[in-house]
Formats: structure tokens, C-alpha cells, sequence
């Protein structure tokens, strides 16, 4: 008997090893498939916290994070980081709604700017997209690539550099509230000045205010950030509003950019729909989160969080940008 089940055994055996093999190669492809949606929600809700908390539309952390971990060249991932930001900011700005909108006059001032700004972005994306390789430390790589990567890394190093110097050196020994703060624009009275409720240091020009604007925008356009990441300290420290009211003045922002941005970038065909869809069903949850969050934070805790948020986008983009130049193929190996 014994010897009859060895047979048998032996006999199934090229069978259940194609079955298992099968089974393999299912899983795998299951899990291939399951890659994008995954990926999509979970950055989503990543972004989406962004939006809710800090009024930034988390694109500084998503354009880069599509194209380092899901492969996108960086003009899709500009777009479709538009996309999904004006999804997250619409949530984001519905549930203020039982709130009033306080900062709404400072946002329809800044966003007189964004339009023109958002233009002139999109065009230096679309002229980028037709770059070729290009030729440094004796290594060949994608220009393009090497460009956005380049541009990012400046551009969130400033920023993080400046939040942690000014919230844990500067204020280090400081009151926790922002009732003694002026913006550092304050001085300019080029007319007409305007009075705002959220900024307690007096009226402040309106035509400062739209060129805030104009460059919101250009980098909303450019890089496939709501700009909420530069609106943010622009607003508390360059004009001086309450941190509180800045989180939701950058929303409204972020929501006037996104939406130039996004209907720009789907003209010129720089937007994968499909990655959207998952990315905006991750954004309506974490919108809602960073939001209930936010309510319950104080001003000085909001600063050094969104401090401690950027230098994690720095750090993941350095390691992009030095990957990008160590694994380029030598000149003369290329």
C-alpha cells in the first residue's frame, strides 16, 4: 500500500509543481496589478493629510514621489499631481465650510496673480518635456529628470532650512502665539492699501499681495505643487497673518492654483486619469483626518510640523538626485 502511494506521489508530482508554479506567477501578477491602486490610495491619504493640516497641497511631496517610486517621467507627474491636488484642496476647503472663511480677501488678492504665473509655469514644463540627455560628472543622464530632481531639492532645502531656523532658533525662547508677529513685507505701502482681520499689524498693499501670487502660481505650474508649501510661510512670515487663518488662506489657494494648473497640463496631455482616481479616493480620507488634526493644534506646533514634513521631502528628493548622477552611465560607456 505504502509503495502504491509513492507512486502516485511521483507520479503528481510534475503536476503539482506546475500547479504551484501557477500559483506563483498568479500572485505575482494579482500583486502587479494591486501596485498602482495601493500606491495611489496611500499617497493620496498622505497628500490629502497635508492639505487638511497645513493648508499645502502636498504636491511637493507627490510629483517627486510618483516619479522616484512609481516611474513617471516628471511631466506626467507634474500633471497628475495637479489633478489630484485640486481634488484634495475641493475636500479640504468643504470641510471649512461650517466654519467662516476667514483670510478669503487676502486669497482673491494673491490669486489675481496665480493665473498669469500658472501660464508661464506650464510653458517651461511643456518646453523641458522635449529635453535630452545631458552630459555632467562625466556621466550621461535624462535632463529632464536631472532638471526637475535639481530644482526640487534647492527649492525645498530653502524652505526647510528657513522653518527650522526660525522656529527652534529664533523663537526658541519666544511667546507661543502669533498676537506680537508682523510680516516682513509690512514696510512696502505701494497703493492701495488693504485692512485685513487676519493680519494684526495693519493694512497691507494689494499689489505685493498679486505678485505673491504671480510666483505662487509659476511654481504651482512648474513643479505640480498647489504652492501651499511656499504659501504657508509666505503668509505668516512675509505678510504676517495668523498661522491658524495661513492654513486656510493656502488652501483657497492652493485650490485656485491647482485648478489653472490642472486645466493647463490636460491640454497638453501631461496627466495619467487613471492613478488619479486612486489618488483622489486616498485624498478624501486624508483630508478629513489632517483637518480634525489641525483643529486641534496650535499655531507653533503647525509650523514645526510642517518644518519637520519638508526636510522629509528634502531628503527623499537628495536621494533621488544622488542616485540619479551615481547610476548614470559613464560618457564613454554610454
Amino acid at each position: 500500500m505504502q509503495a502504491t502511494m509513492r507512486v502516485i506521489w511521483f507520479c503528481n508530482l510534475p503536476w503539482l509543481c506546475r500547479t504551484t508554479i501557477g500559483m506563483e506567477t498568479t500572485l505575482t501578477s494579482i500583486l502587479v496589478m494591486l501596485r498602482l491602486p495601493l500606491s495611489g490610495i496611500a499617497l493620496g491619504v498622505c497628500t490629502g493629510m497635508l492639505t487638511g493640516l497645513f493648508g499645502a497641497g502636498g504636491g511637493f511631496i507627490l510629483t517627486p514621489a510618483l516619479n522616484i517610486f512609481l516611474g513617471l517621467p516628471y511631466n506626467i507627474a507634474v500633471g497628475t499631481s495637479t489633478c489630484q491636488i485640486l481634488a484634495a484642496s475641493t475636500f479640504a476647503l468643504s470641510h471649512h465650510l461650517d466654519r467662516r472663511l476667514m483670510g478669503s480677501r487676502i486669497a482673491c488678492l494673491v490669486g489675481l496673480g496665480v493665473p498669469v504665473g500658472t501660464y508661464f509655469g506650464v510653458r517651461v514644463v511643456n518646453r523641458l518635456r522635449g529635453m535630452g540627455d545631458i552630459s555632467l560628472f562625466g556621466r550621461t543622464m535624462p535632463g529632464q529628470d536631472f532638471c526637475f530632481t535639481l530644482i526640487f531639492c534647492v527649492f525645498l532645502t530653502l524652505i526647510a532650512g528657513w522653518l527650522l531656523y526660525d522656529n527652534f532658533w529664533l523663537r526658541r525662547g519666544g511667546a507661543k502665539t502669533d498676537d506680537n508677529h508682523k510680516g516682513y513685507l509690512a514696510w512696502i505701502r505701494i497703493p492701495p492699501m488693504v485692512a485685513f482681520r487676519t493680519v494684526t499689524s495693519g493694512a497691507f498693499s494689494a499689489p505685493v499681495l498679486a505678485m505673491l501670487g504671480l510666483c505662487m502660481g509659476f511654481m504651482g505650474g512648474l513643479l505640480g505643487i498647489g504652492g501651499g508649501v511656499i504659501m504657508m510661510p509666505i503668509l505668516f512670515y512675509l505678510i504676517g497673518q495668523e498661522t491658524k487663518y495661513a492654513a486656510l488662506t493656502s488652501t483657497m489657494l492652493v485650490f485656485a492654483t491647482a485648478l489653472f494648473s490642472t486645466v493647463m497640463h490636460a491640454s497638453a496631455g501631461n496627466i495619467n486619469y487613471q492613478l488619479v482616481a486612486f489618488l483622489v479616493v486616498g485624498a478624501f480620507i486624508g483630508t478629513r483626518v489632517g483637518g480634525m488634526l489641525q483643529r486641534k493644534l496650535t499655531g507653533m506646533s503647525l509650523r514645526r510640523y510642517f518644518a519637520f514634513v519638508v526636510l522629509a521631502a528634502v531628503i527623499m528628493v537628495l536621494c533621488k538626485l544622488v542616485s540619479l548622477i551615481t547610476h548614470a552611465p559613464l560618457i564613454g560607456n554610454a
